[in-house]
């Protein structure tokens, strides 16, 4: 199994991004490959970071309009209670909030995430 972190979907928005071209070829294999999902804290991050970074409403929306297609629900994985419980431990010796919890998923899943985060990769397998 392969979980795509948040990078993906940003870098996906954004075609200035140095990663985009990337970003938007790692997000076409949730529809080429079976065994690739999107954490739901991967677009709840996404989401926020928009936020954060100025978007309006109506470019949020026109976003996720977007990628309604590109990540059907079917795609989407939650975190469970013990992956939650389990990110604390990686918050703890500093991991990143949203980080850990990717993390937690992709360890209790056995899951390589695709990223170029060095703080997951430093937990857990990825790709990039």
């Amino acid at each position: 199994m392969k979980l795509l972190d948040t990078i993906v979907v940003i870098g996906s928005f954004n075609p200035s991004d140095k990663f985009h071209s990337q970003c938007i070829r790692h997000l076409r294999t949730i529809d080429s490959k079976k065994d690739v999902f999107v954490p739901f804290v991967t677009i709840l991050e996404a989401d926020l970071v928009m936020k954060a970074r100025g978007y309006t409403h109506d470019e949020r929306r026109i976003s996720w309009q977007a990628l309604e297609h590109e990540i059907p629900t079917s795609k989407l994985v939650p975190n469970s209670v013990s992956s939650i419980r389990a990110a604390l431990k990686l918050q703890e010796a500093g991991m990143d909030y949203f980080d850990s919890l990717v993390a937690s998923l992709a360890l209790e899943l056995e899951a390589v995430v695709i990223t170029n985060d060095q703080e997951i990769g430093r937990v857990v397998k990825t790709e990039w």
